[in-house]
């Protein structure tokens, strides 16, 4: 054989080692990728299964404080912590969608729906939202970190809030975070 001919098939050799091991990291970061959203959606449930055993544990509490009820002060700081612990795990569920890890944009929207509902039907959730960081003098406002998100997700909460005000639409009723209606 000629010189060339081995020289062809020596880079031949090599093209396909290359070809090879880019196909062996692509399918090493797609399983990453996919251990990664499972990851996600199983710290997801864990959080949201741990939010109801809090409010399961501190029931009487929570119900007086979706209720509006007066609240002692370790009381307020407990309906403080489960309304948080709820809200952020509302905004992580948003933003799971969002990113495409879990269902589809309707199910975004019905995110919104229930959130705004809950802060319609029961007073005292709009006073824990006007006690915390994210609401401004009744009105959702968002801060400086993540602010195209923050936006996204409280203006449809307002939005939301908005068209309940003003009537015409009856809010979803079946929502378990303060019990049914």
């Amino acid at each position: 054989m000629k010189s060339t001919n081995w020289k062809d098939i020596a880079e031949l050799a090599g093209i396909t080692a290359i070809v090879l091991s880019l196909i062996f990291v692509g399918l090493q970061l797609r399983q990453s990728q996919q251990l990664a959203t499972e990851e996600l959606v199983n710290f997801s449930n864990e959080r949201q299964n741990a939010i109801r055993e809090l409010i399961v544990a501190n029931a009487e509490v929570w119900h007086k404080a979706c209720a509006g009820e007066p609240l002692d002060p370790v009381s307020r700081v407990i309906a403080g912590k489960i309304y948080d612990a709820w809200t952020d795990h509302v905004v992580g569920e948003y933003f799971l969608r969002l990113t495409g890890v879990r269902q589809s944009e309707s199910a975004r929207e019905t995110i919104i729906e229930e959130y705004a509902a809950q802060h319609w039907i029961y007073p005292g959730l709009k006073e824990l939202a006007m006690s915390r960081h994210d609401w401004d003098n009744g009105a959702v406002k968002a801060d400086d970190s993540d602010k195209v998100f923050r936006e996204t997700f409280f203006g449809g909460i307002q939005r939301r809030l908005d068209e309940l005000e003003a009537g015409g639409i009856e809010p979803v009723r079946d929502i378990a975070w303060c019990g049914r209606t």
